[in-house]
């Protein structure tokens, strides 16, 4: 007495009561087995539209009181609206959970509905026209990325300014049959839902049908708003978490921007225009080529550029290609399907693949075989990849720094590296000079390793004196090892020559200390001289080659001429 549903139930009693207060609805139990989505309820629960409320014996749905319930014919068809959404529950707690349950969904509906076709469509924008988010079909066909999907714009939009569903039982006769776009779509039936989400229309479903005499079931629009309405939830939340995901990747970039670079510059006037030249090639889309010494810190700078362009809150990817063999390089850079090779238990992307949306450095490209130069090349031109074993390229949108210590002109007139291939990776040059051409340099890198392994210790005046004369054959990759274990080794306050240990390092010959050695005439032995002569006042002058220039009482061209004449000479002083 009282109720307004009277169930029959194998034991008699009230099985629950709801109160509507307000926007709310409250359930009372008078059973201790009843659950709403799952969820065991004792006494009282809120209950929202479109939950779901057990019951040993039976099952319902909290709907809208104006939505047309189904009659006992559409019994089949309401249990298995509900088996769908508690399919959809256990879907979305999965990776790619939303697209997946999106497919349930509609593919569930043009089963449902009788339906030849159906199609998730969400708005691109404005001006923009509708995206096709999920394709289910009965009618024998496959979808195609190469055909285009039919459906109609008139049906669609008639559903969107409306905001409700629109039900075409049959077009002949209908005033939409002679809609152009009806016509191409050859559609004989159809009923189209708008997704809607408070005041925002963020999709539609569209389920129709071709063949004459076939018509979408009336009696299954209950269940069509049901999970209708189940999808626009979903999508808001798909469309909520790109947004945040935009403004995280946002966030990332204004904090990329004010954090210290990655390279540590000095003050020399080699790395300052450097550094000038890094702040100009970073915004562009040109690749770059990284010339310099091993550890001189090549990838550094590739990471530099990165951080510095519009690509920064994209992935960085970094690939030795002399660290791996040549006969497995190939399906690392460009990935490979499964059952390609022997081992290939499933398919696994490259490492370009991986770098989509970002930067991919390659470090040590002139090592490179001639047939991967000869893939590398086409991989740049098509701005595609195509993995081992697949016919199907993947599109590209990354950026490539490579870097070498070999040169590469050499080996292009040799016919070690194709020409072809080197102009498209030198859309810009960046030179590192060798730490011992950039003396100026030394003792501010190393405060600044100093400094990143958390030591308060002090460089002693003998140690400085040391690091400046070392020779540095490992470059900065050899001073941040020492660094490293000096900061983690001395007791005291400060760095003594001692501890630097640099007397067990091969020292560089001097002139001065090479007087019994034999030259072949009195001009190399005065090449000698001048060789370490420029070098002593070019750190002298910590790296400043005009202020070293003036000293010589030479120009400027004429040192950049008798230091890039020197650059390959192995005896030289710091």
């Amino acid at each position: 007495p009282g109720h307004d549903i009277v169930l029959t139930s194998p034991s008699q009693g009230v099985l629950f009561t709801f109160v509507q207060k307000g926007e709310r609805y409250e359930l009372l139990s008078a059973r201790h087995k009843l659950r709403v989505n799952g969820q065991s309820v004792f006494h009282s629960a809120t209950v929202n539209l479109c939950d779901r409320i057990d019951w040993d014996g039976g099952s319902a749905v909290l709907v809208k009181s104006s939505v047309v319930l189904a009659g006992p014919s559409t019994a089949a068809s309401a249990a298995r609206s509900l088996d769908i959404l508690q399919n959809m529950a256990t879907t979305l707690q999965s990776p790619q959970g939303v697209r997946t349950a999106l497919h349930q969904v509609l593919e569930a509906l043009v089963e449902m509905a009788g339906a030849e076709v159906g199609y998730l469509l969400t708005e691109v924008g404005p001006d923009s026209g509708w995206d096709l988010v999920a394709t289910a079909r009965t009618d024998g066909q496959q979808a195609s990325a190469s055909r285009r999907e039919l459906f109609s714009n008139t049906i669609l939009e008639a559903a969107i300014s409306k905001r409700d569903t629109v039900y075409v039982e049959n077009i002949i006769g209908h005033p939409w049959a002679d809609a152009a776009s009806v016509i191409e779509a050859r559609i004989f039936s159809a009923v189209c839902a708008p997704l809607c989400v408070g005041e925002r229309v963020l999709g539609a479903i569209f389920l129709f049908t071709r063949s004459p005499g076939r018509s979408i079931r009336r009696e299954v629009l209950t269940e069509l708003r049901l999970l209708a309405t189940q999808a626009a939830l979903m999508l808001g939340f798909q469309a909520e978490l790109k947004q945040t995901r935009r403004e995280n990747a946002q966030l990332r970039t204004l904090v990329a921007g004010a954090l210290p670079p990655v390279i540590v510059f000095g003050k020399s006037e080699v790395m300052e225009r450097l550094d000038q030249k890094i702040a100009k090639v970073a915004p562009t889309p040109l690749s770059a080529l990284i010339l310099g010494e091993t550890g001189t810190g090549k990838e550094r700078v590739a990471q530099e550029l990165h951080r510095r362009s519009k690509r920064a809150s994209g992935p960085f990817v970094a690939i030795n290609c002399a660290a791996i063999p040549a006969t497995l390089l190939e399906s690392t850079l460009f990935g490979f399907e499964k059952g390609a090779f022997t081992g290939a238990a499933k398919a696994t992307p490259g490492k370009f693949v991986q770098a989509n949306g970002g930067t991919i450095f390659l470090d040590e490209i002139g090592e490179l075989s001639p047939d991967l130069q000869s893939k590398l090349l086409r991989v740049l031109q098509e701005r595609a990849v195509e993995p081992i074993g697949s016919q199907r390229p993947t599109k590209l949108d990354v950026r490539v720094l490579a870097a070498t210590h070999q040169d590469l002109d050499a080996a292009v007139q040799a016919g070690r590296f194709r020409q072809d291939l080197y102009f498209r990776l030198n859309g810009v040059v960046l030179r590192l000079p060798p730490l011992r051409e950039r003396s100026g340099d030394i003792l501010p890198l190393a405060r600044h390793f100093l400094e990143r392994q958390g030591s308060a210790l002090k460089i002693s005046t003998g140690a400085a004196d040391a690091l400046v004369a070392h020779p540095w054959p490992g470059n900065v990759r050899e001073l941040e090892s020492l660094i490293q274990r000096v900061a983690l080794l001395v007791d005291g306050p400060e760095i003594s020559v001692h501890d630097l240990e640099l007397g067990a390092t091969v020292k560089v010959p001097s002139l001065l200390d090479s007087v019994d050695r034999e030259f072949e005439n009195l001009e190399a032995a005065r090449a000698q001289f001048t060789r370490e002569y420029v070098q002593r006042i070019l750190a002298k002058n910590d790296g400043n080659r005009a202020e070293t220039a003036g000293n010589l009482g030479i120009s400027e061209r004429t040192l950049y001429r008798m230091l890039a004449e020197n650059a390959d000479v192995g005896v030289r002083l710091s």
